[in-house]
């Protein structure tokens, strides 16, 4: 088990290390930001990959692979008869019910949460208009509309898991981690697994669960072995079973992948080998039952198109798990290749030139930029050999990014309203971030600012040069945060 920490090659267990090289070079190419991986075969680890300056102490945030520790935990109160799938929500939270709620909301039960099929097509609480969210669940006037019968139809939503971690915490009167506690202990997921809270004091559960990699591989493998560990089971196998097996279809684009429209469980993705952990930003776990193999990543490859997720597992597939064998194979050099291509990863930053001549030029000069959405002021640049600053005013004053040339340096991210432990709720101190700068043309910038803390997100900054001018365009990937950190700006140098 990934408790007992035993390590092999990945010969032993049956397939060689140029499979895992492979795969780890295909993920280059991609560019694919992954911070951490590894993978498990019959309880035993094969491959444990960190991307420097990543290590097995950072507690990263899995965003919606939290949905599953509280389908675990409903899973639980079911296995102790404290509830029932067909149990219809608002019976069992009362204190939110509304007379004037549309009946389909009043259908609503246990089991049509878990299986993303209530009412409502939006969460209710995503545009932080209000901060009970719990409340909102069957309250909001406009996102709490019921449009469709419920149980019938999927519909992707983290406020149907939210209520279930807020149905726990009511009938428990703990943290819903803390009730898994036991579980826990037993399986070796250390105490400082944690869950960023609601703005009304619930945990997160859609979202905010805080672990390692090897904790969060301990989840994963327990799911694997339908809840099974070491001849002791731990979790009710007939929930594990429907848990991890299509309960609805969730077929939605004329895109049908291996990964995302096979079906949904209970909190759990149905893959076409087996069943998956999904959180955005590709924090994934990926079971097959059928070759007892397990694979588990964090990552940030937040992006638009959202389509990293499937890229790692098509990959894992094609150069890994199709080639897992019964038997043990020979070890070779292609073993000690990996290994050391293990100690030299690193995080990507290949997106340019470390410098340009056009530098000296642009050193120490400030640009007065005209009003913009994002409310900046006025910027300047400072070179020193390796490393550099952008200095700039926006409305909460002036501001310092401190950045590696064409590599990452580590530090904070300049602001100090980004939420930490509980949304809505100021961090006040700046969150630990890498920043680096590359030049993508002779007179374009882009500057590269990930934040790597309890919130995981990036903002990109394209400075284009012309003459005395400038132009401007920033991007951002973040959940509730960075927002003021997208759009459009111009302005010209200051003589």
């Amino acid at each position: 088990m990934v408790n007992d920490l035993i390590f092999c090659s990945p010969e032993e267990a049956g397939v060689s290390s140029a499979r895992v090289s492979k795969f780890i070079e295909r993920l280059k190419e991609r560019k694919t930001n992954l911070h951490s991986f590894m993978m498990v075969r019959n309880g035993k680890i094969l491959t444990e990959a960190y991307y420097k300056p990543f290590d097995k102490d950072f507690m990263h945030r899995l965003y919606s692979s939290s949905k599953t520790y509280v389908s675990i935990a409903v899973g639980m109160l079911i296995g102790e008869g404290r509830i029932r799938l067909e149990d219809k929500l608002m019976d069992l939270l009362p204190e939110y019910a509304n007379e004037e709620q549309h009946k389909w909301m009043k259908e609503c039960t246990v089991e049509d949460a878990l299986k993303m099929s209530v009412p409502m097509l939006t969460d209710t609480y995503f545009a932080l208009d209000y901060q009970e969210w719990a409340w909102t669940f069957f309250n909001h006037p406009t996102r709490s509309k019921a449009l469709k019968p419920a149980g019938t139809v999927f519909n992707y939503n983290t406020s149907g898991t939210f209520i279930l971690d807020v149905l726990v915490e009511k009938l428990t009167g703990k943290p819903f981690l803390e009730y898994m506690r036991p579980v826990f202990d037993k399986i070796g997921v250390s105490k400082d697994i944690w869950c960023v809270k609601s703005p009304d004091g619930y945990s997160w559960g859609g979202s905010g669960v805080i672990c390692t990699l090897r904790d969060f591989a301990k989840f994963a493998e327990l799911l694997l072995n339908m809840g099974e560990y070491k001849g002791e089971q731990l979790l009710p196998r007939w929930y594990m079973e429907k848990a991890t097996s299509k309960q609805i279809s969730n077929i939605r684009e004329n895109h049908f992948t291996i990964r995302h429209e096979q079906g949904y469980g209970y909190q759990i993705w149905i893959t076409k080998q087996g069943f998956a952990l999904l959180g955005m930003g590709s924090q994934m776990a990926f079971c097959f039952p059928e070759k007892n193999f397990l694979f588990v990543c964090q990552g940030d490859t937040q992006c638009g198109a959202d389509t990293e997720g499937d890229y790692i597992y098509e990959q894992l597939v094609h150069e890994v798990y199709e080639y897992l064998q019964d038997e043990a194979l020979p070890v070779g050099e292609a073993y000690e290749t990996l290994q050391n291509e293990l100690k030299e990863l690193k995080l990507n930053v290949d997106y340019g030139e470390a410098h340009q001549p056009f530098e000296k030029e642009i050193d120490g000069v400030k640009y007065e930029l005209e009003e913009n959405g994002m409310g900046w002021k006025w910027f300047r640049f400072d070179f020193e050999d390796e490393t550099g600053k952008l200095t700039y005013e926006n409305k909460r004053g002036v501001k310092t990014i401190n950045f590696g040339c064409n590599s990452l340096l580590s530090g904070t991210f300049p602001e100090t309203y980004f939420y930490d432990r509980q949304v809505e709720t100021p961090s006040n101190r700046e969150l630990n971030s890498m920043s680096d700068l590359s030049w993508t043309e002779e007179k374009k910038i882009l500057l590269r600012s990930y934040i790597v803390d309890t919130n995981l997100g990036s903002c990109f900054m394209t400075f284009g040069f012309k003459g005395d001018e400038v132009g401007i365009m920033m991007n951002q990937r973040g959940e509730f945060f960075l927002r003021d950190y997208a759009g459009y700006a111009g302005g010209k140098c200051v003589k």
